[in-house]
C-alpha cells in the first residue's frame, strides 16, 4: 500500500529571479568585439560556463591587441597609394626609396653656402665644399661663405650624386678661377685731391670711412676740412686692401694755400729754441703760446706744439734726444716728454 501524497500548498511556487540586463549574452558578445576589456568583464560576471568564458577572453584579448597596434587608415587613400607604389618599385629594383630622384643639378652659384646645401638636398643631391681661394680655409660657418663655383663630384656607392661648391668668404670677391687669389681692390691714389674728393673715391672703392689728420705736427685741423688737400694716405697707393668695408683710410691734410711737407711728422715751423706764439691765418695752423727758452730739441726739424699734437702723430712719449723732444713738453723734467 502506497503512502499518501504530500499535502499540496495552497500558494503558487515563487517565480525565478529576473536576469540583470548587463548579464544578457548578446550584450557580452557585442562588447567583446567593440570594447574588449568591458566585454571580458561582463563575460566573467555572466552565467556562461567556465570553458566558454576562457575561450571568449582569449579571442577578445587577441582582437584587442590587433586594434591597439594596427596602423590607422590614411585620411586620403589616394594620397597613400603613391608612396606605397614608390616603395614597391624601390623594393623591386633594390634601390633607395626615401630620397627624391635628381632631375638635374640646380644652379646655386651666388648663394650662401648654407642656402646652397639646402637647395642641393631638396633637389636630391649631396654636397661638399672647399675654399675657392688660395687659402684652403675650413668652412665651419656655412652662413659666412658664398658659392663661386659649382661642379659635380664623385658619387658615393649606393648614394646620391654630389655637388662640389667652391666658396669664398661672404664679403670677398670671387677669384677668376677656382684656386686663384681673391681679387681684393687696390688702394687708389688720392694725394693732391681735396678731402671731399678723396672721400668720394674711397667710398666707391668700398672703404668704411675716411679719417682726416694734419700733415704738419704743429697744425690743428679745423672742423671743416672738405677743401683741405691730401698730402699722404694710408694705405699707400696701389696697396692691396682686404675687406675694405671694415677698414678706415687715413688722410693727412694741409690747408689749400700751404704746400705739403716732404715727409710725415714734420713741423711747419720747426722749434729754434726761442719764443713762439700766435696763430697763422694763412695756413690755418694754431701754435700754443709759451717759451721754450732753455729747452733743447731732438733735431730733425720736428716740432710738436703740445702733447696732444705729439699723440696725434703717434710720437708720444718722446725721450730726450729724439726728434720733437723739448723741455717745454717735459713737465716733470725726467727726460721723457708727453709721458702722461
Amino acid at each position: 500500500m502506497y503512502p499518501p501524497p504530500p499535502p499540496q500548498s495552497p500558494y503558487p511556487p515563487p517565480a525565478a529571479p529576473a536576469r540583470a540586463w548587463w548579464r544578457h549574452p548578446a550584450l557580452a558578445v557585442a562588447t567583446l568585439v567593440v570594447l574588449p576589456p568591458v566585454g571580458i568583464a561582463l563575460t566573467w560576471l555572466g552565467r556562461w560556463s567556465r570553458n566558454r568564458k576562457i575561450v571568449a577572453t582569449v579571442l577578445s584579448g587577441l582582437w584587442f591587441l590587433v586594434l591597439l597596434f594596427a596602423d590607422p587608415p590614411p585620411a586620403d587613400p589616394a594620397a597613400d597609394a603613391e608612396p606605397r607604389a614608390t616603395a614597391s618599385a624601390g623594393a623591386a629594383t633594390g634601390g633607395p626609396t626615401a630620397r627624391p630622384t635628381p632631375t638635374g643639378p640646380p644652379t646655386l652659384v651666388g648663394r650662401s653656402l648654407d642656402e646652397a646645401k639646402s637647395g642641393a638636398r631638396t633637389a636630391g643631391y649631396d654636397s661638399v665644399s672647399h675654399d675657392a681661394s688660395d687659402q684652403d680655409a675650413a668652412q665651419w660657418d656655412a652662413d659666412g661663405w658664398k658659392v663661386c663655383f659649382q661642379t659635380p663630384a664623385d658619387e658615393q656607392p649606393g648614394g646620391r650624386p654630389v655637388l662640389d661648391f667652391g666658396v669664398v668668404r661672404i664679403d670677398a670677391l670671387c677669384p677668376a678661377k677656382d684656386g686663384d687669389k681673391v681679387p681684393w681692390p687696390k688702394m687708389p691714389a688720392v694725394t693732391g685731391k681735396t678731402f671731399d674728393e678723396a672721400s668720394q673715391v674711397l667710398a666707391r672703392t668700398g672703404f668704411r670711412a675716411s679719417e682726416p689728420r694734419s700733415a704738419y705736427t704743429d697744425v690743428t685741423l679745423p672742423e671743416d676740412v672738405a677743401a683741405w688737400k691730401v698730402c699722404f694716405q694710408d694705405p699707400r697707393p696701389a696697396e692691396e686692401v682686404q675687406t675694405p668695408q671694415y677698414q678706415t683710410a687715413y688722410l693727412s691734410l694741409t690747408a689749400p694755400a700751404t704746400a705739403c711737407p716732404p715727409n710725415p711728422n714734420t713741423a711747419l715751423r720747426p722749434d729754434t729754441g726761442g719764443t713762439t706764439a700766435g696763430n697763422d691765418e694763412a695756413d690755418g695752423s694754431t701754435r700754443d703760446g709759451g717759451t721754450t727758452g732753455g729747452g733743447t730739441t731732438g733735431g730733425g726739424g720736428v716740432y710738436y706744439a703740445n702733447c696732444a699734437a705729439a699723440r696725434a702723430a703717434h710720437a708720444a712719449p718722446i725721450r730726450s734726444g729724439e726728434p720733437g723732444y723739448r723741455a717745454a713738453l717735459d713737465r716733470d723734467g725726467d727726460g721723457v716728454a708727453c709721458d702722461r
